[in-house]
């Protein structure tokens, strides 16, 4: 759902920007870049306000997937990590300089997913074993993180050495803040095998329960996102 909607919001803005007639765009003062940091890759645009010069509203999206694979001595975890944001942020440039403060929301597409495979032939979950394959009673465990704010306010500072500067065409960009994406939210959900019964489902339900919880504890203290990002840009 969040990549289709990633896709949805992305589509929208470029779809706007073509259909608007550019010949009435007042592309003064307007510069377009790409930067790097904790939420992948991705474009940002960038128009100081004509009637408000230190403001300047800032839009960009970024995205990065990276698959990461590692084992203990009871079982293999395969995983598989999205970062996607769209952003919408106000820069102030309190003395018309390269430094800002900026505030402004994001839309925090972050998220994991991945698989647990036993090393061996059981899965313990709470203290309890339960044998693993098709014809035994879990086939797989899949296990999902995500968080409570689809929609995460930001507050942070920054530098961008072409604002306000008419005859600097490129220029460096810094952005340091932290969005508030409250609580991560952790899931488990078993694919069963030929072997559990309705009772073995239901407590293989029980124990995991408590595996998440104990997983759940942890990311209670997670409700933060820093963010830094580091790129450049043209200006128009």
């Amino acid at each position: 759902m969040k990549k289709i909607l990633f896709s949805v919001v992305t589509a929208t803005l470029l779809a706007g920007s073509l259909s608007a007639d550019s010949s009435k765009i007042d592309w003064s003062n307007t510069s377009l870049g790409a930067d790097v940091g904790t939420t992948g890759i991705g474009i940002t645009g960038v128009k100081q306000l004509k009637d408000y010069p230190n403001w300047a509203v800032r839009i960009g999206a970024h995205k990065y997937n990276k698959n990461s694979t590692t084992t203990d001595n009871k079982a293999d975890y395969d995983f598989d990590l999205h970062l996607a944001d769209v952003q919408l942020m106000a820069d102030y440039h309190p003395w018309m300089s390269s430094f800002k403060v900026t505030v402004g929301a994001l839309y925090n597409g972050n998220n994991l997913d991945g698989v647990i495979t036993p090393k061996n032939n059981n899965y313990t979950f709470n203290g309890k074993v339960y044998s693993f394959g098709t014809n035994g009673k879990i086939s797989k465990v899949d296990v999902d993180v995500d968080f409570d704010n689809t929609i995460a306010p930001f507050i942070g500072i920054g530098w961008d050495t072409s604002f306000n500067k008419a005859d600097k065409t490129w220029g460096f960009t810094f952005n340091l803040g932290v969005a508030y994406t409250g609580k991560a939210k952790a899931s488990y959900t078993p694919t069963y095998g030929s072997g559990a019964t309705d009772t073995d489902k239901k407590e293989i339900e029980n124990n995991l329960d408590v595996e998440k919880k104990s997983l759940q504890d942890d990311l209670d203290k997670y409700k933060y996102l820093p963010y830094i990002s580091i790129g450049f840009n043209y200006k128009f």
